[in-house]
């Protein structure tokens, strides 16, 4: 019997509807705590049983529905759609977000020397790696089918650290003028074509005129440009790693591989920005066609560098804007250095000032500009042991978003127990200018790069 408390009763709030039995139903009824309560319809029941049936089935094929979908999406690699912020689906499509796996910049190695252990089981033991297999490539000239041709990318953020790690080691690559190539290995930039300061029309002159008088015309006048051709120069090295190295210290192999492949990279293009060829190689400001060499005192001794040297190299040097000092460094041998430490002016102040001499300018600085040793100038003496240079007048084209190619084999040495390593970069480095400067009411030329007239070496 379905019965309706009229009050609360013994866990039963008031109004709660219940079926009892007959036996069970009758006290209440005589004390007054409930009231029986009619049946529906049979027909009623079943029309409700039968909707519930109806909505318990569309739920179901919805559920199934949405589910094949996503398998569907999932299984065509749908990548790089994110869900809706909202949370809501339009039109009724289904959003499903990227596989965060490749997205991950360290392709989910805690470091370079675990990447460098899991390619070693991959490739020698044949274990199973599925970060591994989302790495692996072919060799120049290889079949990706043969595993044992092939090498593993190194991960992005790896690969990212070590090209950090040459801008730290390269100061003139810092601070050139960089043009990334987005398409192909070439790039032209255009550059004005002026051999005379302030002549920058195609006729001669400027580009403008003073107008006398209202209504005097405009003569049209076409500005002249050349343009400098950057093509990218491959530059690569091979680094062998023992197995030990490999199977004992995963923190002490990626060290190595920073250290050695940055510091071999930053040597190299160092060395090219200063004395390179041009020829399957960046042009270095030594070979340039636009250097102006300033000259050295009269009977000046062997290997020696005054205030005079450095006041004339300076009074050579040409920025488009005037008094921009910018991208203005000193580029000197080390051993220049002892010889800075005692240059002075005629009043005695002192012109240069040590890395670490002034705590707001960590940089050496000669006459306050920064000062950067490299070996790759000639020995003291020499022309071009000291360089003045505007770096912003050096441009570098790199393969845009390209960085650092990196891969690793365990095949190549695998007769010595080694692994290597392999970096790959493409680059090119060359003056803007190609020819030195005219300037009005001086005998002087001058220019963006200025170096040091020789004065003979000290044997």
């Amino acid at each position: 019997m379905k019965v309706k408390f009229l009050k609360d009763y013994v866990g039963h709030p008031k109004d709660t509807v219940i079926d009892l039995p007959d036996e069970q139903a009758r006290p209440l009824l005589d004390s007054q705590a409930a009231e029986a309560v009619a049946a529906p319809p049979a027909e009623l029941e079943e029309a409700v049983a039968a909707i519930q049936k109806s909505m318990n089935e569309q739920l179901e094929a919805a559920v199934q529905k949405i589910t094949g979908r996503v398998i569907e999406q999932v299984s065509q690699g749908l990548k790089n759609v994110r869900p809706s912020l909202s949370g809501q689906v339009g039109s009724g499509d289904l959003v499903v977000g990227a596989d965060r796996a490749e997205l991950d910049p360290t392709g989910g190695f805690r470091n370079l020397g675990d990447f460098a252990q899991a390619v070693r089981k991959h490739f020698a033991y044949k274990a199973t790696d599925e970060r591994i297999k989302r790495m692996v490539t072919k060799a120049d000239g290889m079949d990706e089918s043969v595993l044992a041709d092939g090498g593993a990318l190194v991960p992005t953020e790896y690969a990212d650290q070590l090209y950090r790690d040459v801008l730290q080691e390269s100061v003139l690559f810092e601070k050139a003028r960089k043009y990334p190539i987005n398409l192909g290995n070439s790039l032209f930039i255009p550059v004005r074509n002026m051999t005379e300061l302030g002549k920058t029309a195609a006729a001669g002159g400027s580009l403008g005129a003073w107008l006398n008088g209202d209504g005097v015309a405009i003569t049209p006048q076409k500005p002249v440009y050349s343009r400098v051709q950057m093509t990218l120069n491959r530059w690569g090295t091979i680094l062998p790693v023992t197995d030990e190295l490999l199977a004992d210290n995963n923190v002490a192999l990626g060290n190595f591989i920073f250290d050695e492949g940055g510091i071999a990279l930053a040597w190299d293009l160092n060395d090219a920005f200063i004395n390179g060829t041009g020829v399957g190689q960046p042009q270095g400001i030594l070979n340039s066609t636009a250097l102006v060499t300033a000259p050295a005192d009269a009977n000046q001794p062997a290997g020696t560098i005054n205030y005079d040297n450095l006041v004339n190299m300076k009074a050579r040097l040409w920025t488009p804007r005037p008094g921009d000092m910018t991208g203005v460094v000193w580029i000197a041998n080390p051993d220049a250095e002892a010889q800075f430490e005692q240059l002075k002016d005629a009043a005695g102040r002192n012109l240069y000032y040590a890395a670490g001499t002034i705590q707001q300018s960590p940089q050496a600085r000669l006459f306050g500009l920064p000062v950067v040793y490299s070996y790759h100038c000639p020995q003291v003496g020499n022309a071009g042991d000291i360089i003045l240079a505007d770096l912003g007048q050096y441009f570098v084209s790199t393969k845009a978003a390209g960085g650092i190619e990196t891969a690793m084999s365990m095949h190549l040495y695998f007769d010595a127990a080694e692994v290597a390593y392999r970096i790959i970069y493409r680059v090119d480095g060359k003056v803007a200018r190609t020819a030195v400067l005219q300037v009005p009411n001086s005998v002087n030329t001058r220019s963006g790069f200025v170096e040091l007239a020789a004065r003979g070496v000290l044997s």
